[in-house]
């Protein structure tokens, strides 16, 4: 099994069109490498839109992928939204992305401080980073419901 691995930030990187229900493991490097392509197809298709769109008179917003277009060429790093103040035009064009076999990833460890929305104390946690903002995450409302 392998996977791709975002070399800036060490986390897993999911293709934009895989479902999620399929996960972010590929049985071979080949496979893997191919979705290193798809991903880097699908936002040149986005920039190629948005062109299309302008050069009809229309603003670029017009376009369906306007989100994907925007990942790939606006540096997001000092926005409040960004991922953990990173880049991702790295990613959108494949040279933060690299083939790992799944045995030899080792996912980075954050240890966070914040309020449990639990019940309201302040808990400091040390959570993988690829589990920050899930269900798995508790710090997350999500972690604690039914």
């Amino acid at each position: 099994m392998f996977v791709i691995v975002n070399k800036s930030q060490g986390t897993l990187h999911s293709e934009p069109t895989r479902q999620s229900y399929r996960g972010k493991s590929y049985k071979s490097a080949g496979a893997a490498k191919a979705g290193i392509t798809r991903t880097v197809k699908y936002y040149a298709k986005a920039i190629q839109q948005v062109a299309d769109v302008v050069a009809e008179g229309k603003p670029e917003y017009h376009a369906s992928m306007y989100n994907a277009y925007r990942d790939a060429t606006e540096d997001r790093s000092d926005s409040m939204f960004s991922n953990r103040n990173y880049d991702y035009r790295n990613v959108c064009n494949g040279t933060d992305l690299e083939v790992v076999a799944h045995e030899d990833y080792v996912e980075p460890q954050i240890t966070r401080t914040g309020t449990s929305p639990y019940d309201g104390r302040e808990i400091t946690v040390t959570t993988g980073i690829n589990s920050i903002g899930t269900h798995m995450d508790p710090l997350c409302e999500s972690h604690y419901t039914n």
